[in-house]
């Protein structure tokens, strides 16, 4: 029978590994050479005011950086094209915006990760719990396929509700809306988040088909060895 420690560590997994798939996922989308495959798609629109695919890419990526590396927002500020600064105050606000979220689940991911870590290695030290890390992986993992499956399949099946409703929930109404002629929709349009969303959904989906995987694989060992070890105790 399962200590009700062995029981929570279980469900502390269940509920921060998908937090460290699709928090994971998102963060390997947040580089250059993200930004390159998709801009060198052969369908991705090219801007209608005149970017072309270097000055897309150079921009984009400073962007990223502001985002990633947490920098002062005069980063972006100080961005020109030609004369003319390269974001209005409202895109820079956003950008402010986008990089405070950015970093609140950036630490998100990290305490996750550290809590997953402590919770393996506490059922990894006894072998009569390991069989509840292995329980616990294969769970954790069917939960993501589940979870980041159905969010995936909105996003396809009503983008425009999906994408507004994303919106809502991190910024503030009417704050992430821009003109079309803006940097912002210019470097990322709205197929950039589509594809953005539909990898972030393939990348977390296998992570997380994997895990389960590893502890499918696992589990009727573990068990195994305990009804093999367990006849041997009685009879001595």
């Amino acid at each position: 029978m399962p200590t009700p420690i062995v029981r929570f560590l279980k469900v502390l997994l269940l509920l921060l590994l998908p937090l460290l798939l699709v928090i994971g996922s998102v963060q390997l989308l947040v580089t250059d050479p993200y930004l390159a495959f998709e801009y060198g798609k052969a369908n991705f629109p090219p801007d209608p005011f005149g970017f072309d695919r270097a000055q897309r890419l150079a921009f984009a990526s400073a962007n990223f950086r502001y985002v990633r590396e947490a920098q002062p927002l005069q980063a972006l500020a100080d961005q020109r094209l030609g004369d003319a600064p390269l974001y209005n105050e409202r895109e820079l606000k956003h950008m402010q915006d986008v990089q405070n979220v950015y970093q609140a689940v950036s630490l998100m991911w990290k305490i996750a990760a550290v809590l997953i870590v402590l919770a393996g290695l506490a059922l990894a030290w006894r072998a009569e719990t390991r069989p509840a890390l292995a329980a616990a992986l294969k769970s954790g993992g069917l939960f993501t396929t589940a979870l980041v499956g159905i969010v995936g399949l909105l996003a396809v099946i009503a983008w425009r509700v999906w994408f507004v409703a994303f919106h809502q929930v991190f910024f503030a109404p009417g704050t992430w809306m821009f003109d079309y002629s803006d940097t912002l929709i210019r470097l990322f349009p709205e197929k950039f988040w589509f594809d953005a969303a539909l990898t972030i959904s393939g990348l977390s989906l296998l992570g997380g088909l994997l895990l389960a995987l590893i502890g499918w694989r696992w589990q009727p060992k573990r068990q195994a060895a305990r009804v093999t070890i367990q006849p041997s105790t009685s009879q001595s």
